[in-house]
C-alpha cells in the first residue's frame, strides 16, 4: 500500500514539475524582457552624450579665426593659402558620397572612429608642416574627415533614436548636440588669440591637436545603433537606390535642394567680416554671432515641438533673409546684429529634422551625402560668382546677390510645407516609405542589435 502512495506521490511531483516548469521558466523571460527597451534608452543617452562632447572637442580648433595667417605664414604666399581653403572644401566634397555609402554599409561607429583618426592625423601635418606640399596632404585629409562625418553623424543620432522608438525626440537632442559646435567656436577662438599672443601661431596650432586626440576617445566610446535592414546590393546598387529613392520622393527632393541652397548662401561668412569691420570689432561680432546660435540650437526642439519643423524652417529663413536685407540696404550700427542668420540655430535643425524623416533606413547616410554634395557644388559656384560681383560692384551688391540665391529657398520650403504628411512611416522591406505601407515590425527585415 506504501509503496503504491509513493508511486501515486511520484506521477503527481512528475506532473507538477512538467506544468509548473514551463509557466516558471515564461515568468522569467516575461521579467527580462524590459531589458531590452532599458538597454535602448540607456544607448540613447549614451551616445547623445558622447556626440555632444564630440561636436565640442572636434570644433574645439584654437586656429580657427587664424587659419588662413597661419598657412600665408609657412607657405609665404596668401594666394597659395587661400588655394589650400578651396582644396579643402574640394577634397570634402569628392569623398561625400564614397564616404556615406561607407557608413551605410560599415557601420555608423565604425566611420566615426575613421574620421576621427584621419582628423588626428590632418591636425599633425598642419602642426608639423613647413612648406606646401605637407599642408596640402593636411587639407586632403581634413576634407576626408569632414565627409566621412557630413552624413553619418545626423544618421548615428537618428538611428539611435529609432532603435529606442524615440525618433520624435530627434529636434531636441539633435539642437543639443549641434549646439556644441558654436560653443566650442565661441571658446576656441578667445582661447587661441590669447596663445597666438602669448607665444606663436605654431603653438595655437599645435595644441589643437590635443582636442582631436580626445575626440577619438570619445568616438570609440560610442555604441553603434540597431542596423534596419541587410545590405546586400553591391556598392552601385546601394547608390543607384539612394538616388532613386531622392527622384521618387517630392519632400526629399524639395528638402535636398532647399538644403543645398541654405549651404550655398553660407558664403556669405566668407565676405560679411569686410562689410562689418567699419561698423563693429570683428572678434566681438564673431563671438556674438556664434552666441546667438548656440541659444538657437540649444532651443529648436521647444520651438520645433510646439510649432513643426516646416514652419519653423521656412518663418526660420523668412526671418533671416529680412533681416539681412535691412542690414544691408541701410547699413546703422546694429546691422551687424542683424546680419548673418540670427535664426540659423532653428532653421538648421528642422531642416535636418525633416531629410532624416524621409531619408529611407538603409541608404540614410549615402542620401545626406547626395545632399551635401549637391551643397559643394552650389557654394563653389556661389562663391565665384558673388566674387565677381563684389569686384565690379561692391561688397554690399555681392553680399545682396547672395540673398537673393537663399530666397530660391523659400518657395521651396513653402511647399514642403503646404504638402507636408502625417506622421513619417517606418521604410518597409523594400527601403521605401510612404503613409499608406504601414507594415509590422517584422516586416522590416532582419533587425538586429550592434553592440
Amino acid at each position: 500500500m506504501s509503496a503504491r502512495r509513493s508511486s501515486i506521490h511520484r506521477v503527481v511531483v512528475s506532473l507538477q514539475r512538467l506544468t509548473t516548469t514551463p509557466f516558471g521558466r515564461r515568468t522569467r523571460r516575461l521579467r527580462s524582457a524590459p531589458a531590452a527597451p532599458h538597454h535602448a534608452d540607456e544607448t540613447v543617452s549614451r551616445n547623445v552624450r558622447l556626440l555632444g562632447w564630440f561636436n565640442f572637442l572636434g570644433d574645439f580648433r584654437m586656429y580657427g579665426p587664424i587659419m588662413v595667417i597661419y598657412f600665408a605664414q609657412v607657405t609665404g604666399s596668401y594666394t597659395t593659402a587661400a588655394s589650400l581653403l578651396a582644396l579643402k572644401k574640394l577634397s570634402s566634397a569628392a569623398f561625400e558620397v564614397p564616404t556615406g555609402v561607407l557608413s551605410d554599409r560599415l557601420g555608423r561607429r565604425g566611420t566615426m572612429i575613421a574620421g576621427a583618426v584621419v582628423m588626428v592625423a590632418a591636425h599633425l601635418g598642419y602642426a608639423g608642416a613647413s612648406g606646401y606640399g605637407l599642408l596640402l596632404a593636411a587639407v586632403v585629409l581634413e576634407g576626408l574627415a569632414t565627409a566621412l562625418w557630413s552624413g553619418n553623424n545626423d544618421a548615428l543620432l537618428y538611428d539611435t533614436l529609432l532603435g529606442a522608438d524615440r525618433e520624435e525626440e530627434f529636434p531636441r537632442h539633435s539642437g543639443r548636440v549641434n549646439s556644441m559646435f558654436q560653443l566650442a567656436l565661441a571658446l576656441a577662438a578667445a582661447t587661441g588669440g590669447v596663445v597666438a599672443g602669448a607665444w606663436s601661431l605654431r603653438a595655437v596650432v599645435v595644441l589643437s591637436v590635443v582636442p582631436q586626440v580626445l575626440c577619438v576617445l570619445v568616438a570609440v566610446r560610442v555604441r553603434e545603433p540597431r542596423v534596419h535592414g541587410p545590405l546586400r546590393s553591391n556598392l552601385l546598387a546601394h547608390l543607384g537606390s539612394a538616388l532613386r529613392g531622392i527622384r521618387r520622393n517630392p519632400v526629399l527632393r524639395r528638402m535636398t535642394l532647399v538644403s543645398a541652397l541654405r549651404y550655398s548662401s553660407e558664403s556669405a561668412a566668407q565676405l560679411s567680416p569686410v562689410f562689418v569691420a567699419g561698423l563693429w570689432a570683428l572678434g566681438l561680432w564673431r563671438t556674438f554671432g556664434h552666441g546667438v546660435a548656440f541659444v538657437g540650437f540649444r532651443v529648436s526642439g521647444g520651438v520645433i515641438g510646439r510649432v513643426g519643423a516646416t514652419r519653423t524652417l521656412l518663418f526660420g529663413e523668412l526671418f533671416d533673409n529680412v533681416a539681412n536685407v535691412v542690414a544691408l540696404v541701410r547699413p546703422t550700427v546694429f546691422s551687424p546684429v542683424l546680419l548673418g542668420s540670427p535664426a540659423y540655430g532653428l532653421s538648421t535643425i528642422a531642416q535636418q529634422t525633416l531629410l532624416q524623416r524621409e531619408f529611407t533606413d538603409r541608404e540614410r547616410a549615402t542620401m545626406g551625402s547626395l545632399g551635401s554634395l549637391l551643397g559643394s557644388v552650389l557654394y563653389a559656384l556661389v562663391a565665384v560668382g558673388v566674387g565677381l560681383v563684389a569686384d565690379r560692384w561692391g561688397i554690399v551688391a555681392a553680399l545682396l546677390a547672395i540673398q537673393a540665391v537663399a530666397l530660391v529657398a523659400l518657395p521651396l520650403a513653402w511647399s514642403v510645407h503646404a504638402h507636408a504628411p502625417g506622421p513619417p512611416a517606418r521604410t518597409d522591406a523594400q527601403g521605401s516609405r510612404g503613409s499608406d505601407m504601414k507594415r509590422p515590425l517584422q516586416t522590416l527585415g532582419d533587425v538586429r542589435p550592434v553592440d
